[in-house]
């Protein structure tokens, strides 16, 4: 989508049609190109993103600076095609090992993890003070267990160390998106 697909999602805002617009698998460059024009900014990008795909294009990096709310899609990776089970973001080792310092589950550290760096403060401040937006992630599951794992990531954080580990974590890797498509 470029500007003049954004200047359309604008109109339908303006119009009352929808209460806030946002983008999907947007790189850096793309955000910039369509903030070229916005008079609206995008509310949320949402990118695949997950321990060990790295932060491509330093995307999370411009949506902090922007004021855009940061969202994960896949955060636990499931479309991955995993080599080495010890890399799951479930319960391979480096999450389980992590997850048993604080008793929680790998999933619940891979999670806590995106959210944990994807805090942001916009620019934009109201009579209170300046506007924060979570970072969040969308991890699916049909299985009420899972639903109720995956939202118990707010009562802790991840030390210092711990979120470099993750950071560092190069598998699962993730396919780079079309960051080179103007």
């Amino acid at each position: 989508m470029g500007q003049e697909e954004w200047l359309a999602l604008e109109s339908l805002y303006y119009s009352g049609a929808t209460r806030s617009i946002a983008i999907s698998h947007y790189c850096s460059s793309h955000i910039h190109d369509i903030l070229k024009v916005t008079t609206v900014r995008p509310s949320i990008n949402q990118v695949e993103y997950h321990v060990g795909s790295g932060d491509v294009d330093q995307v999370m990096a411009t949506c902090r600076e922007e004021g855009i709310a940061f969202m994960s899609f896949s955060p636990l990776c499931g479309p991955c095609q995993l080599s080495d089970e010890d890399d799951s973001l479930i319960s391979g080792t480096l999450v389980t090992e992590i997850g048993n310092k604080y008793n929680k589950t790998g999933s619940q550290v891979s999670l806590r993890y995106i959210v944990q760096q994807a805090l942001t403060t916009t620019t934009s401040t109201t009579a209170t003070g300046p506007i924060m937006k979570m970072g969040g992630v969308i991890p699916k599951s049909n299985n009420m267990k899972h639903i109720r794992s995956n939202r118990d990531i707010f009562d802790f954080s991840l030390s210092h160390e711990d979120m470099q580990q993750l950071k560092a974590a190069t598998k699962p890797a993730a396919e780079p998106g079309d960051c080179n498509v103007p």
